[in-house]
């Protein structure tokens, strides 16, 4: 009998066992395809749809599971309208509530946000009806998702998971699409871009610099916190104070003229050219640390920091001779 253990054992401690028991344990679901239009009008209806093929591990009937990765201000739990057909069942889906299982945060433990960068959030849908299956016979089916789209500017990637009630929201019980980057067009807002790095208001030219070198600062009144506009938007002048430490002693300078008055270089978008050294009116041998800034208005009644940490921007020298 010891000899029969040890020899199961040798088994499937293989791993080309394991593999086949693990396929055998899976439930195979696979979104093969999306369609999704590339540009919608603001407030316009959009319709997906999502093809999904099924190969179950078992003889049993579950709840289907659709999550909906889509901009939190589209407010799609409130007028989605999702149903299904395949080759064993047809119906409806409902929006997910407190009562199900915490499958929204799942999802999003499983599979992020795809390329946005934040201000979307998975929206989840469950079938009102179980959906038979048997094991290892094979169907197919479509899910038609519609929605409407934001009422401003916007780029965002779309992002669509398919699971099942009895197998849970796991790595190989699921299948995860995003979808390339959707926009939004014809608000009255500057478009507000969720695919890619957090937008910030502000860069530097050279990249690298010194204190004793001329640094052009950029500013973009459209980059503000949470992706929206900064509070110089349409700004007719915007103006550069700067603070520092010389010697030890800080130094605040912030006026409506010379150098500290920035130059359009397009719609919402200002440049300054700064020497810390004449800015701060300091000596060769002083030594200036700490420099920090600010855009104000010409009234410097509007004031703009740093989207990420309500302070002021930090002009930190990165020169690398």
């Amino acid at each position: 009998m010891k000899i029969k253990t040890k020899y199961l054992k040798r088994i499937f401690l293989q791993p080309k066992a394991l593999f086949f028991a693990f396929l055998l344990l899976t439930m195979c679901i696979r979104i093969s395809n999306v369609e999704q239009p590339e540009t919608v009008g603001v407030g316009e209806r959009v319709e997906v749809t999502i093809d999904v093929d099924v190969t179950p591990a078992e003889s049993a009937s579950y709840f289907m599971v659709l999550g909906v990765l889509a901009p939190e201000s589209w407010d799609i739990g409130s007028n989605a309208t999702v149903s299904y057909t395949s080759d064993n069942a047809s119906g409806t889906m409902r929006l997910a509530t407190s009562s199900d299982p915490n499958y929204a945060s799942q999802i999003l433990d499983l599979a992020g946000i795809g390329e946005n960068y934040g201000l979307v959030k998975w929206i989840v849908f469950i079938s009102n009806t179980r959906i038979p299956a048997t094991e290892n016979v094979n169907f197919s089916g479509q899910i038609e998702l519609s929605f409407d789209a934001g009422t401003e500017n916007m780029k965002t990637q779309l992002g669509y998971l398919v699971g099942t009630s009895g197998w849970g929201i796991t790595p190989g019980e699921t299948s995860l699409r995003f979808t390339p980057c959707m926009e939004v067009t014809g608000g009255t807002n500057p478009v507000r871009d969720l695919c890619g790095p957090l937008p910030f208001p502000v860069t530097y030219q050279p990249a690298e610099f010194s204190y004793q070198d001329i640094i052009h600062i950029n500013f973009d009144a459209t980059k503000g916190a949470s992706g929206g506009p900064t509070e110089l938007i349409d700004a007719q002048e915007v103006y550069l104070c700067m603070k520092a430490k010389i010697d030890g002693e800080s130094v605040e300078v912030c006026n409506s003229s010379g150098p500290l008055k920035m130059r359009s270089t397009g719609i919402n978008k200002w440049r300054v050219s700064i020497w810390p050294q004449q800015i701060f009116n300091a000596l060769p041998t002083d030594e200036i640390t700490d420099i920090t800034f600010s855009f104000v208005n010409q009234n410097g009644d509007i004031e703009v920091k740093n989207p990420d940490t309500g302070e002021d921007f930090e002009l930190q020298a990165n020169c690398s001779l």
